[in-house]
Parts: C-alpha cells; structure tokens; sequence
C-alpha cells in the first residue's frame, strides 16, 4: 500500500501549470492577428509577440468560452469541440491542458493520461513552429523586415536570443513537466506503479534535473518496491540515486526565486519528504542505522508526520532496538492517520512481551504523544 503521495512542492507548480488569457482581446477579422497587449496568466511576465494567436474572432471567442467554463463536463465537452473545429489552433495546447484538469477533477485518471499526451504533443508542435519561423527570420535583412512590414503592418518577427523568446520556452518546459507529473499521478489513482515509474523517467528525461521529478520518482519507488527481491534491489539502487540527486538539488532550489516564494511550511514538508525517502529506501536494503538517521532527520522538519514514525518504529524493530520502537510507534498510533492501525498493532505485540499485558497500553500511547516535537 502506498502511504505516501507526490511531494508538497507539486502542488504549488500545478498551480503554476494552469495557463489562462485575459479577456477583452482585439481580433482583426481581416489579417486575424493577436492583439499584442494580451497576456497569458499566471506567467504575467510572457512577453509581447510569443505566444498563440488566434486567426479569427470567432477562435478566440470559442477558446474564451473554453477557459471561462468552471463546469468540468462542460469545459470537456467545449475543449473537445473546439479543438475538433480548430485542429491546427495555437491554443490547441491550451485546450487539451484544460481538459487534463477537467478530467483529474471528475475522477477520470485514466481520461486524464490521455488528454495530457495529447497537451503535451501539442505543446512541442507548437514549441517546433515557434523556433521554425524564429530560424526563418533570423535569415531576413532589415530590408526584407521593412518591406514585409510595408504588405503587413502586423507582421512579427521572432529572435531565439531575446528575453521574451527564451522565457515563452522556459514556461512551456515547465508546463510539460507538470503535464509529466499529472501523469505521474494520474497512474498512482490507476494503482499502476510500473506506469507511474515509466513517465517518471520520461520526465526526467526531458529534464534530469527537475527537484520535483526526483522527489516524486523516488517516493514512488520507495513506496511501490517490485516483489522480486533481484528486481527490489536493482530499484532501491536506482531510487537512492534520484534521491540523493534530489537532496543535492533542494538547497539550490531554495535559494532560487521560485523556493524562495514558498511558504516556509511547504519548504518544510518538502525537506521532511526527501529525507524519509531516502530513509525508506535505506529500510528496505536493511541499512537500518542509516534508515534511523534519515527518518529521524524528516521528523526534526515535520514531527507531526504519523507515516515517518510508522517507518522508524519498524527500523527499530528489525534492529532490535525495541524501546525505541515502542515509543516511535506509540507516536504514530497518537498522531492517527493511514498508519495507525499498523503501527498499534506492532506496539501492541512489543508492549504485552514487554509488560506482560495490555493493560496501560493507551496511557502509554498518550505520553507518548505529549513527547512528540521534544
């Protein structure tokens, strides 16, 4: 079973993921051009000139209707008829990205897989056009831009090196990897952990260095070992690895603007989850001295974690260390959560060889919570 779920980060960058435009945009029926002033939000910052345009007022306004729709049957239904109506749209991607939402919002996980190989697809596609026409203009001569501006006053021209160029990309990476993660996620409510692992590599394929994508292919791994010990052993080695990959990754991460921004208990939670990884994975190679360290490491960042305890209080039992897993354990009945009926049950079997019966077992249990923090 697994106890755990993506790391606390994911959350605040699927937020960053959901991509809407601001209403109110001009369309000139006759050359059917963006309006420049228009931008896409939350990425407020997306520059002028990158970015979709609509050929005609009538896409927009169908797109508009898209994104403005909160009903999540409604907003597939409109998704699928405008990207049906507009195939070659810019804001395709936009459209199949809505319906990833949509479909994770209805409890259609496997809905939800699909529609974001699709954003995804059309997210690149669209990536590709962009640095195509960017390649193409960086043949032009200012006498070919000026004469072109004279047949169109609205003709843009695109410039891999800008600021702007480079920061429409980076924000579609970004949304890419969130699409990769969704997936992630989607496979974990589909209870298919060698899916959930396969596009946890894809991820990070596409980036091997993503904070998020490491804590969460880890946790997965650790979470869902194989049962074939050969295969169980070559998985725990590869889980080590992206999470220590990870914990190199987090100090970088929050001194970085984005880490910066989070709220110090997510930046906690985030710490508290890398470190029982690795202490998981360290508990099922045996390692048990090196399993006590990291748990113990998460519960100094989040010592109210119920599962953290759950798992330390087992590294203690296997290394006979049973006063100590008395107490562990005791926590984690205290704190309840998925984990108390486990963790009762072992301390209940260590408490009666210990004191020959249950008797006081649930004054134990509440000292033992009052110690919880200390």
């Amino acid at each position: 079973m697994s106890m755990r779920k993506g790391p606390a980060l994911l959350v605040f960058v699927l937020m960053l993921g959901i991509t809407t435009f601001a209403a109110g945009q001009n369309i000139d029926d006759k050359k059917g051009r963006r309006n420049q002033d228009q931008q896409p939000a939350p990425q407020a910052q997306a520059p002028q000139n990158v970015g979709p345009m609509a050929q005609s007022k009538e896409e927009f306004d169908g797109f508009m209707a898209v994104q403005n729709e909160q009903d999540p049957a409604k907003k597939i239904a409109l998704a699928d008829a405008f990207v049906m109506k507009y195939p070659n749209s810019d804001f395709v991607q936009y459209a199949h990205s809505f319906r990833v939402t949509a479909y994770s919002q209805s409890g259609k996980p496997k809905e939800a897989v699909a529609a974001a190989e699709q954003a995804i697809d059309s997210i690149v596609k669209f990536g590709e056009k962009l640095v195509s026409k960017a390649d193409a203009d960086s043949k032009l001569t200012d006498k070919d831009k000026e004469n072109l501006r004279k047949k169109d006053k609205n003709a843009l021209f695109l410039d891999k090196t800008s600021p702007q160029f480079q920061a429409y990309m980076s924000q579609a990476e970004q949304r890419i990897l969130v699409l990769y993660q969704t997936v992630v996620q989607s496979y974990e409510l589909l209870n298919d952990a060698p899916k959930m692992i396969e596009w946890g590599e894809k991820a990070l394929g596409f980036k091997p260095d993503d904070l998020n994508t490491l804590a969460m292919l880890s946790n997965v791994m650790a979470e869902r070992p194989p049962t074939n010990e050969e295969e169980k052993a070559k998985s725990m080695k590869r889980a080590e690895e992206l999470a220590n990959q990870a914990l190199t990754q987090l100090p970088i991460f929050l001194a970085s603007p984005e880490g910066k921004n989070i709220p110090a208990q997510a930046k906690s939670d985030l710490t508290s989850q890398l470190h029982y990884t690795l202490g998981l994975i360290y508990l099922h190679e045996k390692r048990l001295g090196s399993s006590e360290q990291e748990l113990m490491t998460a519960l100094q960042s989040k010592p109210n974690d119920p599962i953290a305890y759950y798992r330390l209080g087992i590294a203690y039992v296997q290394d006979m260390k049973n006063d100590q897993a008395m107490e562990a354990l005791g926590k984690s009945v205290y704190l309840k959560g998925v984990s108390e009926a486990g963790a009762r049950d072992i301390l209940k079997q260590l408490y009666v060889q210990k004191n020959k019966s249950e008797q006081g077992l649930d004054d134990y249990i509440k000292t033992a919570g009052a110690r919880i923090g200390q």
